[in-house]
């Protein structure tokens, strides 16, 4: 390990026994329901606001290897991006005459943005199969440090992140190709700079601060 050769870490901030949690001074949130739930994750993202900074809920281009994913509108409207198309393939939207639901299946490229400038989005999100206590353990990780980042001024090590993401099967989408030669490029990119970020580098999967281990699982 060459721990040397990365950047210092930012301060991590208590948040594994808080639900929901809180980032970017309250504007966003996660929220997670019981194992089991028709949707087990609740987030908030603030306002799309031109000028300004995406949330460090805007996920980049990314598929998941094993599961599907599921949105729920609850309030405001949504951007679902399929592929590498820069228009949305869907909007879902609380207000009457729009789809309120949507899925994308395993190993589809896909990101989501808050459709408004002016209005927070609040989207209930299920992974299936659900496999729950990893799901919270990389999204508590996952934005907890980009949290963390951007309270500290400091840009986020994409080996970190990349860490993060191993463990949750989740490559980020390299633009290249959606079709099957960009599914296994954007894999071996994923397990390369993973390996590299964690056995190299010696990034983490999860830090104490961000997630409690469960015992007797």
């Amino acid at each position: 390990m060459f721990a040397l050769l990365r950047p210092p870490l930012p301060a991590r901030t208590e948040r594994a026994n808080q639900n929901p949690i809180l980032y970017e001074n309250g504007r966003s949130s996660l929220e997670f329901r019981d194992a089991g739930a028709e949707y087990t994750l609740r987030n908030v993202h603030p306002p799309m606001a031109k000028g300004e900074a995406p949330s460090i809920m805007v996920p980049p281009h990314h598929y998941h290897i094993n599961q599907s994913e599921h949105f729920r509108i609850v309030s405001g409207s949504v951007n679902i991006f399929k592929g590498l198309d820069p228009r949305p393939w869907k909007v879902l939207s609380h207000k009457d005459g729009y789809e309120k639901t949507a899925m994308i299946a395993k190993k589809f490229y896909h990101r989501i943005e808050n459709a408004s400038p002016t209005e927070s989005l609040v989207l209930d999100v299920h992974l299936a199969p659900e496999d729950y206590e990893n799901e919270q353990r990389f999204f508590r990780n996952f934005f907890g440090y980009l949290d963390d980042c951007k309270t500290a001024q400091v840009a986020p090590s994409l080996f970190q992140l990349l860490v993060f993401l191993h463990s949750a099967d989740t490559p980020l989408a390299l633009p290249i190709s959606e079709s099957w030669l960009g599914i296994i490029a954007s894999r071996i990119f994923l397990i390369g700079m993973a390996f590299w970020g964690r056995w190299i580098l010696g990034y983490q999967t999860t830090y104490a601060e961000y997630y409690q281990e469960k015992k007797g699982r």
